[in-house]
């Protein structure tokens, strides 16, 4: 690894020498978190990325970007960013001092299509005071997956931009300690853009995605051939070396999200709406199973960016139907005698199958959790879809069990704005935690514990030295019944810059 990020910093270092159409971005970041009790409040932990502890820590990072940019519309990119933590206790990780790589990657693209190789952030859809960045599913407060990325801009198929298309076709790997050891992880999307006029876009997209492989304690080395890897690309069972679950449903653990975006640009502001559902299988993602769970957005985004107020958000997040509450119950004498045509799926009629004798209602989704991967839709200890969402606590192995809480119904709101002259970011989030299907009696989600997690953000930029760094504060609150309560206080101290050699032609 050493090696690697040696090689990184020299082939950063070359850019500045060589070439035309050279762009370069670098920054160097200290930032210290200290709280009130063990652990840090809710939006003081929960920061982009994944990389801050739990508890009260200090870290610098730094790193750079650079792009090189052709007459033609071809590019070529590279990045990197190194972190280092000292932790006042124990955290996520068993040690007190950790660093990590957090970014490190290169790119490459041509117009519209992209392709980048290695740990990079994936781009936001929505702005940062949105709990999940516009993507329930992934979120970005969990560590940067390592992998290849195939992903394009929208495609306009004329001139005037009224139809508009774009995906993505991603392989990644899971490289935490985790229940199934080296899990893979296939991802693509879909989505489609139509201008209802010059000012209203109305957007809709799919998201996909997969857990498959690795090594499993209960059931070895699981399915990971080229063949089973075009079964998960278009969800079918799994041979006959796969778990049983997977033969009766699909391999590996799917779930994926479906949103619909309207966005009018108004004189004055630009409003965006979203509704944006997750699905755990098929059935829900076909039948939209799953709504009315999901979360609904709704931002405005002021034209004005020097007024006290520049941007508005709320967000109502509903996870508790889940497709509802009854998975399966018995098949009816007339069920199990009747002729069903060869393109119906009457598995219950087949003695050998799993359900036999029964019929699935597809109820009882447990978001983020799965059978055979124990571990769940969780990276570095951290969710990687909505934060709201608990994980167990990590066991005595350095593993996370599982997700202990993900039927939610939660209110967040976001406020940006300039006060005088300095920028500001408020976020309040209150939110009703239901536990899971299947919890047992005396868990504490029985009683729904209420939570109310505060931040409040201030960035001093350089107002209070002369010296080429910024300064911002920030605010932190939790009340409630799920968190303990507790206030915290960050500091952050960064430097950056951006260097282009030669002007940069488009």
């Amino acid at each position: 690894m050493k090696r690697i990020v040696l090689f990184f910093c020299l082939y950063l270092t070359s850019f500045s020498v060589f070439g035309q159409g050279w762009k370069i971005d670098y920054s160097l970041t200290s930032a210290t978190a200290v709280g009130s009790s063990a652990v840090l409040p809710f939006w003081a932990r929960t920061v982009k990325g994944g990389y801050m502890p739990d508890v009260t820590s200090t870290l610098l990072s730094g790193g750079g970007d650079v792009l090189y940019m052709a007459s033609n519309g071809l590019y070529f990119g590279a990045g990197a960013n190194l972190v280092g933590c000292i932790a006042a206790g124990r955290s996520v990780s068993d040690s007190r001092v950790t660093g990590l790589v957090d970014r490190l990657y290169l790119s490459a693209g041509w117009r519209m299509l992209h392709a980048d190789i290695g740990l990079k952030p994936r781009q936001q859809e929505l702005c940062d005071l949105s709990l999940t960045g516009g993507d329930i599913i992934m979120s970005g407060y969990a560590r940067n997956l390592p992998g290849v990325n195939l992903w394009s801009d929208w495609i306009y198929f004329e001139k005037g931009h009224w139809i508009g298309i774009k995906g993505n076709f991603a392989h990644y790997q899971m490289m935490d300690n985790r229940y199934v050891k080296g899990t893979f992880v296939h991802n693509k999307s879909l989505a489609f853009k139509v201008a209802l006029g010059r000012k209203v876009d109305l957007e809709a997209g799919l998201d996909h995605w997969v857990q498959w492989g690795g090594v499993s304690p209960d059931h070895g080395t699981l399915p990971h051939s080229w063949k089973d890897y075009w079964r998960v690309i278009f969800a079918l069972p799994g041979g006959s070396d796969a778990p049983d679950g997977d033969r009766q449903n699909a391999l590996g653990n799917h779930l994926g999200r479906e949103y619909v975006r309207l966005r009018w640009r108004a004189r004055k502001f630009v409003m965006t709406a979203q509704y944006d559902m997750p699905f755990e299988d098929g059935r829900g993602a076909i039948k939209i199973q799953n709504a009315p769970d999901g979360v609904y957005s709704l931002i405005f985004n002021l034209n004005d960016r020097g007024g006290f107020v520049t941007d508005v958000l709320y967000e109502y997040v509903h996870t508790t139907w889940q497709s509802g509450d009854v998975h399966d119950r018995p098949a009816t004498e007339e069920e199990m005698t009747k002729v069903y045509p060869d393109h119906v799926d009457a598995y219950w009629q087949r003695p050998d199958d799993f359900y036999y004798g029964r019929i699935v209602l597809g109820g009882m989704d447990t978001y983020f959790n799965s059978l055979d991967y124990k571990s769940g839709w969780t990276y570095h200890g951290r969710i990687i879809g909505l934060p709201l969402m608990t994980p167990e606590a990590v066991g005595e192995d350095g593993k996370v069990p599982g997700v202990v809480n993900n039927r939610i119904r939660a209110h967040h709101v976001g406020l940006k704005g300039n006060a005088g002259m300095l920028p500001y970011c408020f976020k309040a989030t209150y939110s009703s935690n239901w536990g899971n299907f299947g919890m047992s009696g005396d868990s504490i989600f029985n009683s729904r514990p209420w939570q109310l997690s505060l931040a409040l953000e201030l960035d001093f930029g350089r107002v209070v030295t002369n010296l080429p760094v910024s300064l911002s504060v920030g605010a932190y609150g939790d009340i409630g019944k799920l968190y303990q309560n507790c206030f915290g206080l960050t500091m952050k101290i960064s430097a950056s810059g951006s260097k282009s050699p030669v002007p940069v032609r488009r």
